[in-house]
């Protein structure tokens, strides 16, 4: 019989998580990606949600073939996979882009707290219709099964974060 990985375990609470808040109507699922890279042997997981279409929150789970191989040989006692999440939203080109990112990161530290986050923006120089804003949350270490409750927290702070 097939032992699913920690990948497989904390891919289907993810996807469970969102399905339920989805048909809760709480939130939208605007994307959804599997995939296995064969030329890195890893994969990764990612789900895209919006509230309103304003914010978009994007989680990203992968396992690389140090802890694939790790796990399924025994190798590795703590086998986990690691996590980012992406914010994106568009801002007008008339803004104030600082001000943006500044009352962005504001909003995004009260959630996250002391947690680094990064800022970026994007703009068309060609047509000066919108600029894409991103925050992307990064964590430092593996999300191992035990840490399930964390990563359920961690949606529902993905959550607060579309507001």
């Amino acid at each position: 019989m097939f032992d699913p990985t920690v990948f497989d375990n904390l891919k289907v609470v993810i996807e469970g998580d969102l399905y339920d808040l989805d048909l809760e109507g709480k939130i939208q699922i605007v994307d959804r990606k599997d995939r296995i890279d064969l030329a890195t042997m890893s994969r990764s997981f990612s789900m895209e949600i919006t509230l309103d279409g304003s914010v978009f929150g994007e989680i990203t789970l992968s396992s690389d073939i140090e802890n694939i191989s790790g796990e399924l040989l025994r190798l590795n006692e703590k086998p986990g996979c690691r996590v980012k999440l992406n914010f994106r939203k568009t801002a007008r080109p008339e803004a104030d882009i600082e001000t943006e990112v500044w009352n962005w990161r504001g909003l995004l530290s009260q959630i996250w707290g002391e947690r680094e986050i990064c800022f970026f923006s994007t703009i068309n120089h060609d047509k000066k219709e919108e600029i894409k804003l991103t925050a992307e949350v990064g964590f430092s270490r593996l999300i191992l099964e035990e840490n399930i409750d964390d990563l359920r927290d961690m949606l529902t702070y993905m959550v607060k974060s579309l507001r």
